[in-house]
């Protein structure tokens, strides 16, 4: 799916999805997180089709999805290892995001030009100003996934 409207939708994408996973992993997932998972997807009326010829990462999956995926995976089925490479890998990803970022909002970079403009003779009420918009990462997706599920299973 390119792009899920509700959460509903997503929680039932995650089901299609782990039974194709084996019995011995799917076992290691709480029943309690399970079961949560069906009745928020209870609403859903999206159907998903999963290629048991094709890869996981060769699927259709919402990003939504990959995340929700990627957080079970972590938390329930990974041994120490894995979580360690898990955390590595998501840390260096979230690095290169906020080099990205840095680079794109270099304050130098945005300071010398108006300095520029001044110098030129250019009034600096005349520049337009924006703010900037946080992008939201894969560690403030699952905190939030995270809180949401903790709220709706009070």
């Amino acid at each position: 799916m390119n792009k899920i409207q509700e959460k509903n939708d997503v929680f039932k994408e995650v089901l299609t999805i782990l039974a194709y996973f084996n019995d011995e992993l799917i076992e290691k997932i709480p029943a309690k997180v399970l079961k949560r998972l069906k009745e928020l997807s209870a609403d859903s009326k999206a159907n998903f089709y999963i290629n048991p010829e094709k890869k996981l990462e060769e699927q259709d999956i919402s990003e939504e999805s990959k995340d929700l995926i990627a957080l079970i995976y972590y938390s329930y089925i990974a041994d120490e290892n894995e979580k360690n490479e898990l955390l590595k890998l998501w840390n260096e990803n979230e690095n290169k995001y906020q080099e990205k970022l840095r680079e794109k909002y270099n304050y130098d970079k945005i300071f010398q030009n108006k300095i520029k403009g001044v110098s030129k003779g250019e009034s600096t009420s005349s520049s337009n100003t924006a703010m900037i918009e946080r992008k939201k990462t894969i560690f403030d997706k699952i905190r939030n996934f995270i809180k949401n599920i903790l709220k709706n299973t009070k």
